[in-house]
């Protein structure tokens, strides 16, 4: 395995799908169109983390910055309501540069998605009944309940918020695991939730749990981007070192030869009163899959970046 050609060529091929505005297009829908903003910081830190200079993304972090909405947040896209998982996204990507004042009213967008439990959801209420393809007498409690995923990543945005530590210590199931809400694998949430309280104190025995049950599902994940974030998340466990440099060297065979990997319907749509998209099957559309190849690829080059660099 030549990790580093395989990274170069995630890298060449994350670049060579880059409009001229520094920005990428991804997860395309009839409805929504395709996520610039969630896709674009997502791929930016992942390209970051590989060691790519700022230089070389400033330009996405500047037209990140402009497309920031009057409430303090981004979104899917333009047409979309500004929604917390974006945010939080940009938020994580743009704190590589200097943009205090623009992050500060991002983070104070974010925590309106908080509920009393500690738990973030996707959408602040007041704003998602504003969109009209959602019918009024629709419950939209799926939509803006607290999960664990959008919890994660918020926190990480954040850096601290011990009101989600708690959600997140208390959503945790007994097998180890977080429920994911938008994604067809509970591998996602589950991966987001370890790295968010990868550093905190009196976490420890969450994250034992979790990656027992990640190492249980290794053997059966076929899908490139699943077995990525189930490295990333038993990445650094001395225990599970055989396991994790036999997958990241079964994920880098995996790599196409223009550098991408493979994508799959990942993204998973449930209706705005769903919640809880595990059990009930109600969707507002498919399962979408990143036809770009974007979210997939950057997703893949984050885990094998931080096992060159040993982040």
């Amino acid at each position: 395995m030549n990790l580093h050609q395989t990274i170069t060529n995630a890298k060449h091929f994350l670049f060579s799908e880059r409009d001229t505005g520094g920005l990428w297009r991804d997860f395309y829908t009839d409805t929504h169109g395709e996520s610039i903003d969630w896709i674009s910081a997502y791929v930016g830190r992942s390209l970051l983390t590989a060691g790519v200079s700022f230089s070389e993304l400033e330009i996405t972090a500047s037209n990140l910055l402009d497309r920031q909405g009057n409430e303090g947040g981004w979104g899917y896209n333009e047409k979309i309501f500004p929604d917390a998982d974006s945010t939080a996204n940009v938020i994580l990507f743009l704190s590589y540069f200097e943009n205090e004042n623009e992050i500060s009213r991002a983070k104070r967008f974010l925590l309106r998605h908080q509920h009393p439990d500690g738990s973030f959801g996707t959408y602040v209420p007041k704003l998602i009944r504003k969109y009209k393809r959602i019918p009024e007498e629709m419950s939209i409690d799926g939509w803006c309940s607290g999960v664990p995923e959008i919890t994660a990543v918020a926190l990480e945005a954040l850096g601290n918020n011990e009101r989600a530590i708690a959600y997140l210590k208390s959503s945790q199931t007994e097998q180890g695991y977080w429920r994911s809400y938008w994604y067809t694998s509970d591998i996602n949430s589950t991966t987001k939730a370890i790295n968010s309280i990868r550093d905190k104190e009196n976490c420890r025995e969450m994250i034992i749990r979790a990656r027992r049950w990640l190492i249980e599902q290794v053997e059966s994940i076929e899908i490139p981007v699943y077995l990525a974030f189930l490295l990333d998340g038993i990445r650094g466990e001395q225990e599970y070192s055989g396991e994790f440099y036999s997958g990241i060297d079964r994920l880098s065979k995996m790599q196409k030869d223009d550098g991408s990997w493979e994508s799959y319907p990942i993204l998973r749509f449930p209706l705005p009163s769903n919640t809880e998209p595990w059990k009930n099957s109600d969707r507002w559309r498919k399962d979408s899959k990143d036809q770009n190849r974007l979210f997939t690829t950057a997703t893949c080059l984050n885990v094998l970046s931080k096992t060159k660099f040993h982040i």
